[in-house]
């Protein structure tokens, strides 16, 4: 009988602990390599999953399974999560790291730590992206600046050396950058399109033979938002449509093959507002707020119901959709209500439910009431 009770006395706890959070309205979400991070709507930092790196920035390295704050402070505007560290901006345009620093892509140097969010100079930043072990950022003055590994020329300074600080690169102004694994992209001011770093699958939209160290032209079209996954690459164009290229082995491309793209492919017919590209498979949300997901679903990350992989994008939810934001093998998303969903592998607690399996359509974590 008492163990019985133990037992109930656990299921309890864990009620409890799954209901302090759900009251809470979000407005900005980013998951990587099985950990989350979030910003709520109050400015208010919080992260969740592995933590074996102090990538949550918690002061700690234990796991965490349900949303825990990281910094009591309410001016987080941007929140961006890598392999084992985090970069965030404040609504002060400060930049902020932290976890850990192999390649020198926290901008403090090979081999440190951080465990705490951690302020890296005084300049005033304006967005911010991560990719395997290098980091891309554009300041409040429109210029590129770049650190971290830099092997297959991905920082784009016209080297392969790797960066402990931020180097500027070029002269043009940029609209917004994405990391992937080892490539980068980025949009320019007049909408143009970039990219330089690894291009063995065609990552880059251009020919797979070529290989840049240098930001270089991909085509004249005019581009709104871009995703970079682990070797492919996703973008919306000005106009609203959808296009794909790169690695496709498990139809993260979304154009019904399986066949790798050298070179930009449309996907559909549909307007999108934004996309996320994982590690091997892709999410959007189309200009009428309706979730889509496709790839690699082996722990149902697409969200559909199912493990299996998509070629096309699938209809997850009819729900009015605000971001959408797809990991190594886990997704969240926020409703334009501000609640926030969690799908896929669940190991370290990365769902922010308290609990260790995996879901395979979108799970309430939280509502905004």
């Amino acid at each position: 009988m008492k163990y019985n009770c133990y037992l109930l006395s656990v299921a309890i706890l864990i009620i409890c602990k799954s209901n302090a959070q759900i009251n809470a309205c979000w407005k900005v979400i980013s998951v990587k390599n099985y950990y989350s991070l979030g910003i709520q709507k109050d400015g208010t930092l919080w992260g969740w999953g592995r933590n074996d790196k102090k990538q949550l920035g918690d002061g700690s390295d234990k796991n965490k399974s349900f949303p825990s704050e990281v910094d009591v402070s309410k001016n987080w505007k941007i929140i961006c999560s890598g392999y084992n560290y985090s970069i965030g901006i404040k609504n002060d345009k400060s930049m902020w790291i932290w976890g850990h620093n192999v390649n020198g892509h926290l901008n403090i140097g090979k081999g440190y730590t951080e465990a705490y969010p951690t302020q890296i100079d005084r300049s005033k930043w304006k967005s911010v992206s991560v990719g395997q072990f290098h980091s891309l950022a554009i300041k409040d003055n429109g210029t590129l600046w770049a650190w971290g590994s830099n092997e297959e020329g991905q920082l784009g300074d016209g080297t392969t050396d790797d960066r402990i600080k931020p180097v500027k690169i070029g002269n043009a102004k940029w609209k917004l950058v994405t990391a992937g694994f080892n490539f980068s992209l980025g949009i320019q001011e007049d909408g143009t399109l970039w990219g330089w770093g690894n291009n063995e699958d065609g990552q880059l939209g251009t020919d797979r033979f070529i290989y840049s160290t240098i930001p270089m032209p991909i085509g004249y079209s005019r581009w709104k938002y871009l995703s970079t996954g682990f070797d492919f690459s996703l973008g919306i164009q000005e106009d609203g449509t959808l296009w794909a290229w790169g690695y496709n082995e498990f139809g993260q491309l979304g154009d019904q093959s399986n066949r790798d793209k050298d070179f930009p492919v449309r996907i559909g017919h549909s307007k999108w507002k934004m996309i996320s590209a994982g590690e091997y498979y892709s999410l959007g949300i189309q200009e009428d707020g309706t979730l889509w997901g496709w790839g690699k679903n082996n722990n149902g990350q697409v969200g559909d119901g199912t493990q299996e992989n998509k070629n096309y994008p699938v209809l997850l939810d009819y729900s009015k959709w605000e971001s959408v934001s797809a990991g190594y093998e886990h997704s969240l998303g926020i409703r334009e209500d501000g609640s926030l969903w969690g799908w896929g592998r669940n190991d370290f607690g990365e769902l922010g439910l308290g609990i260790d399996f995996s879901r395979n359509i979108p799970t309430q974590i939280s509502s905004c009431n």
